[in-house]
């Protein structure tokens, strides 16, 4: 048992990139997001989330999608857990997380192939209904967030609010702050950079962050791994 993260490219358009965690329990981690779906898969174990106040647990045998853009925390769980994520770009929308049974078939890291992945993806994906109109303003939020540089005050009255008013809207509506989710769409910038092969430093500079050391400890408290294991991956 490795209890860390281990990050693979899957040098192909339909994945990003594949992870896995073989260890005693998974780790608990900050709330955070993705610019693609990731796809869970518990092979042993379990894997906890909590996402929009209830806690969502994913047992062994189960695949899960956790759609792009859902604000959602990783709970740290106690038994010897293996799992594999696959982060896939958003071709289909969905509006929910979705969880189904893959039974036993797949018992073991090595044998999982990205075709494997893709397969559950598409499983998951058919059962998924149409993407609801809360999924579409959470969208409008969080483009206007991260779709320009304008402070949010300027953003707020473009939504008819006031500050204070907006920020109550976008916690209520994304799960955190206007700078929290600015913040996190910053670290998927990074994390992309970094996985096309940027160096560390210049991938801080060019995601807004004041120096790598800044980067480092936000990546790390995010997403349970450092830049530098990341990058090297």
């Amino acid at each position: 048992m490795t209890n860390a993260w281990s990050y693979r490219r899957a040098d192909r358009d339909d994945i990003v990139e594949l992870a896995a965690w073989s260890g005693a329990g998974s780790p608990g981690l900050r709330p955070h997001f993705h610019d693609e779906s990731q796809i869970v898969l518990v092979l042993s174990g379990a894997r906890a989330f909590r996402i929009d106040g209830a806690t969502v647990t994913v047992p062994a045998g189960h695949a899960a999608l956790i759609p792009a853009g859902m604000l959602h925390a990783p709970l740290p769980t106690p038994d010897q857990t293996v799992c594999l994520n696959a982060y896939v770009p958003t071709s289909r929308a969905a509006s929910s997380l979705r969880i189904i049974s893959v039974g036993a078939r797949l018992r073991r890291l090595g044998e999982i192939s990205p075709e494997h992945m893709l397969g559950i993806t598409g499983d998951i994906l058919s059962r998924e209904p149409s993407p609801s109109v809360q999924l579409t303003g959470r969208a409008k939020l969080g483009t206007a967030l991260t779709g320009s540089t304008e402070p949010i005050g300027e953003i707020a009255a473009g939504f008819g609010r006031s500050r204070e008013g907006f920020s109550r809207m976008v916690r209520r509506e994304l799960g955190v702050s206007p700078h929290a989710f600015r913040l996190l769409a910053r670290l998927n910038r990074a994390r992309q950079l970094l996985r096309a092969g940027e160096p560390i430093a210049a991938a801080a500079a060019d995601a807004g962050f004041a120096d790598q050391s800044h980067l480092t400890r936000l990546f790390r408290r995010t997403f349970g791994t450092t830049p530098g294991v990341y990058w090297r991956d």
